[in-house]
């Protein structure tokens, strides 16, 4: 568990509501937090009007007078892009800004003081800011961050009050994420990337490294070399048993029994439950294709 109190970074639409329940079941559960940044479009100025106007001033009300968050910090921190404010999520432009905005807004507290649990809550504003959410922690979070979506409804959801009563239909529904870091440890290096496009593509990048060096490590390190002549066959021409046979002088018992040991030796690999000659296919077809390009 990390020991220094947390940071909740939520997005808002047109009800501050979004915010503050979040941040009173985070309190509720324990989790101690000192900062929360509030990510929105329309503009620097929270008073130059504008649909998110009410909501934001209603939120710096709030904070300056509510017990409970005296000793937490509001950022309000609008969506820009290189040439001004996002004042809505309406193009692609707009929407690669937005995820600009969120994945950095996660990277600066990770980077600032790597020891705080982030939690990042993604019920409020554009759906596609809930999208970019889920990308932004699947490349970013460690075990100990949190990505949330407030479920309200009910009277305390019409009424728009700022914070749940224990009678209210208000929880805090923890979303699943696939951390990257933890399915693939050489994906952990993106700490230096403050861009979510560029770190996609170093992810993907890093992740052919990691499929060649794997597919590598098989083919030289656990195949025998009768075994790798026919898995060869069978990945880059995609012959029959009896033609991989024709072609290296070999019965069909014989191909049949090379390719059966290498499948084994696939799953135990691969960590599968078993391998087919498509899943073998598929895991050496690239490794196979450049080995044949740099013969050539």
């Amino acid at each position: 568990m990390k020991g220094t109190d947390g940071i909740l970074i939520a997005t808002l639409g047109t009800k501050a509501q979004v915010v503050t329940t979040a941040l009173d079941l985070l309190l509720a559960q324990g989790h101690p937090l000192r900062d929360v940044v509030v990510l929105y479009p329309g503009g620097a100025d929270p008073a130059e009007g504008g649909p998110l106007a009410p909501a934001l001033a209603r939120l710096r009300a709030e904070f300056s007078v509510y017990p409970a968050y005296r000793f937490i910090n509001l950022i309000l921190s609008p969506l820009t892009a290189h040439n001004g404010p996002v004042v809505d999520i309406a193009s692609q432009a707009e929407a690669e800004a937005a995820f600009r905005c969120l994945y950095r807004a996660i990277w600066t507290a990770k980077r600032a003081e790597p020891d705080r649990t982030v939690h990042l809550s993604i019920v409020g504003g554009r759906k596609v800011l809930a999208v970019y959410g889920m990308a932004a922690a699947q490349l970013l979070f460690d075990d100990d961050d949190c990505l949330w979506y407030v479920f309200a409804e009910g009277r305390f959801l019409q009424e728009e009050r700022l914070h749940p009563d224990p009678a209210d239909l208000a929880t805090l529904v923890p979303v699943p994420v696939l951390r990257w870091g933890t399915v693939s440890p050489i994906l952990m290096d993106l700490g230096d990337i403050d861009d979510p496009f560029q770190a996609a593509d170093r992810q993907r990048h890093m992740q052919l490294q990691e499929r060649l060096a794997e597919a590598r490590s098989f083919v030289l390190g656990s195949l025998t070399a009768a075994e790798r002549r026919v898995v060869e066959l069978l990945v880059r021409e995609g012959l029959t048993d009896a033609d991989i046979g024709g072609r290296l002088n070999l019965s069909p018992r014989t191909v049949e029994r090379h390719l059966g040991d290498a499948y084994r030796k696939a799953a135990a690999h691969w960590g599968l439950t078993g391998a087919t000659r498509a899943q073998l296919v598929v895991l050496l077809n690239l490794y196979f294709t450049l080995h044949l390009q740099a013969m050539t």
